[in-house]
């Protein structure tokens, strides 16, 4: 009986199948360094416009100008983006140290007559980024003004996000806070705050209860460095 000669094993991978590989390796590699190559152009655009973004806010927390003039709803803001540099450069300067950054702002040029310190809060909510803009008077003594971007915000629609709303971010204005600061749940309309609370946000205590712990802190690290600078 002859022996039947052994069947050739078909080859798992063919010149059909090694030119879909090629072509396809070359497609993603040509899609990641697109992507690379428009997100190395973009980033330095979004970092431009965070940068705008956060310093209006600080003007309209010191109160040199609104919410309107600066964030309007439609059109274009007061100042533009160079405007609000320029300003900085002439009147405001930032501090940093290892763990805090907060600024001094002047009422005429940088390193005369001090007309606020500003700090930054920002942290986890209950679920994103809750951040305000907090100036104070040079004392420390009572809180100018507050200013929330609504772009940072990431709290739930209706609840948490409605810290972005000026009700709530304006009520910060003339709060003192020593010995720290706090907030009233369901308060009645008729009963005047302590000077040292704001309204919480209705259903979204976890949010309030973030911007309370930050508030405290930030002004508690402020304080020791405006100690120790005055030493």
């Amino acid at each position: 009986m002859a022996q039947q000669a052994p069947k050739k094993q078909k080859k798992l991978i063919g010149p059909h199948e090694w030119r879909m590989i090629i072509v396809l390796t070359a497609i993603a590699a040509i899609a990641g360094g697109l992507l690379a190559l428009v997100n190395e152009v973009t980033k330095a655009t979004i970092e431009a416009n965070a940068k705008a973004r956060l310093r209006s806010s600080i003007l309209v927390a010191v109160g040199l100008y609104t919410a309107e003039e600066l964030f309007p709803a439609e059109g274009l803001p007061k100042l533009s983006a160079a405007q609000v540099d320029q300003y900085f450069k002439e009147h405001i300067e930032e501090i940093k140290t290892d763990s805090f950054t907060y600024w001094k702002v002047y009422k005429d040029k940088i390193g005369g007559d001090l007309m606020a310190y500003v700090i930054r809060i920002a942290g986890s909510g209950f679920q994103g980024l809750v951040a305000m803009q907090v100036a104070l008077k040079p004392d420390l003594s009572e809180i100018i003004g507050a200013h929330v971007v609504t772009f940072e915000i990431g709290e739930t629609p209706g609840l948490g996000f409605r810290m972005t709303e000026e009700q709530f971010w304006s009520q910060f204005k003339g709060i003192k806070p020593d010995p720290r600061i706090e907030f009233v749940k369901f308060r009645d309309p008729n009963t005047p705050k302590a000077p040292n609370q704001f309204d919480a946000i209705t259903g979204a205590t976890y949010t309030s209860t973030t911007v309370r712990d930050l508030l405290n802190q930030a002004i508690a690290n402020l304080r020791k460095i405006v100690q120790k600078e005055r030493r």
